[in-house]
């Protein structure tokens, strides 16, 4: 049976927005990428050989080894290892990393959380953002892979646990009760126990994993066309999951 490993990044905070809180931002994202074992080989060779191309080994010694990755965020800026490059640099730097993405034919995913949305329909019983973004996230995927009879594995960026200790135990809860949200304020649907999903959900760090790095391109990006309104990156991704004509992403959620 073929296989598909799916990588997990977020962007945007997912604290509430005013007036019930003090988050600045709307939205929160978390994007994904969808690999198979050939595609995942040549992303691991593609995006060291990207970053060995620009960043030049002087520049490189200068920082901790973990800040050795493909970042969107410090790239576009031009901070961090990008600091150096010049503009025309990080523009053809991002050229190659969207180009590498469309050539591995992946299936993309994303749940875009509307914060603003979500809290004056559940108000207090708002679930956490970064929580409703996983199980929505992970209950397409199983969906994805029974429509193409496939299994599964998963791998998230480690710095979403750290930032919410709950995540982790959660996770593994899916096992038991499943991806679906029961409660009274929101909708059940077929309650989805992760079947084709092998093994444990992995937390992996994003230096470790070009997979993850590729995520968090996707998740910035879609970040900021939402937020942002800055959707040039956005247009140029092509395999987002879609099936007998209809997209099913990136999902804006709650509906």
């Amino acid at each position: 049976m073929d296989s598909h490993t799916l990588y997990l990044d977020a962007s945007g905070d997912p604290g509430w927005p005013k007036p019930f809180g003090k988050s600045p931002l709307q939205y929160y994202v978390m994007g994904g990428i969808a690999l198979t074992p050939q595609a995942d080989h040549i992303a691991h060779i593609e995006t060291n050989r990207i970053l060995r191309k620009y960043i030049p080994e002087r520049q490189r010694r200068l920082y901790p080894p973990e800040k050795f990755e493909l970042h969107y965020h410090p790239l576009h800026a031009g901070r961090e290892i990008y600091s150096l490059l010049s503009h025309r640099q990080r523009l053809a730097m991002a050229n190659e990393v969207f180009s590498l993405i469309d050539r591995l034919n992946p299936a993309l995913f994303a749940s875009v959380v509307d914060k603003l949305r979500m809290k004056r329909k559940h108000g207090t019983s708002a679930y956490h953002p970064t929580r409703y973004a996983l199980r929505a996230t992970l209950d397409r995927f199983c969906k994805y892979l029974e429509r193409v009879n496939e299994v599964g594995a998963v791998y998230i960026d480690e710095e979403e646990y750290k930032k919410d200790k709950k995540l982790r135990q959660m996770v593994h809860d899916f096992r038991r009760k499943g991806t679906v949200n029961q409660g009274l304020l929101y909708r059940s649907s077929k309650i989805n126990r992760l079947e084709r999903i092998l093994n444990a959900i992995s937390f992996t760090p994003s230096e470790m994993s070009p997979g993850i790095q590729l995520a968090d391109f996707i998740s910035r990006t879609t970040w900021l066309h939402f937020e942002r309104n800055k959707s040039r990156r956005f247009n140029q991704l092509r395999h987002w999951d879609a099936h007998n004509g209809i997209q099913y992403e990136p999902c804006v959620i709650p509906k």
